[in-house]
């Protein structure tokens, strides 16, 4: 891990990025606390359309389905799927090359940071998705809240994560609204996602008093 958050931020620093390069130096997962602002996250975003976030690409279906697509959306494509499996080499081989190419790609960015998720790299997933939301500040995507939740939970920091997840709630009420809901949305999600998921709800749970609570309510 330690070598890839390295590179991580050696490959944003490249791309001139350097939000967080003060954290390149962290020896542990903890992120900077990000506190969603009450506002719910309702935007579309074009970028993810067809790319929920763990089952972003149709593996079944993939290989040799577009062979003239770009050389970035190869690539994009080729390291969720080694990351979603857990080869971590080819992942980072892939979206370091996509990087190097488009730098601003914001589909890209969304891949890598569920990508770093799955790779158990919270701070690279913080950075990506960060890059992904300077490049349209005004924009309040509707993906961000289990996005972030889901970072934070990795990297442990248990309180960040359930005020994302409320946020998702409020943003998103029929996919996440309840713990249920998230349950069927998630069905499909990786395993490291889902692992997380219940994570997320159990910890949720702990202070209502109740495993499927009505998370918009609460």
């Amino acid at each position: 891990m330690k070598m890839r958050r390295m590179v991580c931020t050696i490959v944003f620093a490249m791309s001139g990025f350097a939000a967080l390069a003060a954290h390149a130096g962290m020896t542990s997962t903890t992120l900077p606390v990000l506190m969603p602002d009450g506002r719910p996250y309702t935007d579309p975003d074009v970028t993810a359309r067809g790319l929920p976030e763990a089952s972003a690409f149709n593996q079944s279906s993939y290989p040799g389905a577009f062979p003239q697509i770009s050389p970035v959306r190869k690539l994009t494509d080729e390291g969720w799927l080694a990351a979603s499996t857990h080869r971590a080499d080819a992942a980072q081989l892939n979206f370091h090359r996509a990087l190097r190419i488009k730098p601003n790609d914001r589909r890209l960015l969304w891949a890598y940071g569920w990508s770093m998720i799955n790779l158990g790299d919270p701070a690279c997933a913080m950075e990506a998705f960060q890059r992904n939301l300077s490049l349209r500040p005004e924009q309040r995507p509707q993906w961000v809240p289990m996005a972030m939740a889901l970072t934070y939970m990795a990297s442990g920091q248990h309180d960040v994560a359930l005020a994302w997840y409320r946020a998702a709630a409020v943003s998103d009420p029929v996919r996440f609204g309840t713990d249920n809901a998230t349950l069927r949305t998630t069905l499909h999600w990786t395993s490291s996602e889902r692992v997380l998921v219940k994570q997320l709800i159990g910890y949720a749970a702990q202070g209502d008093g109740a495993a499927m609570s009505e998370l918009a309510a609460r």
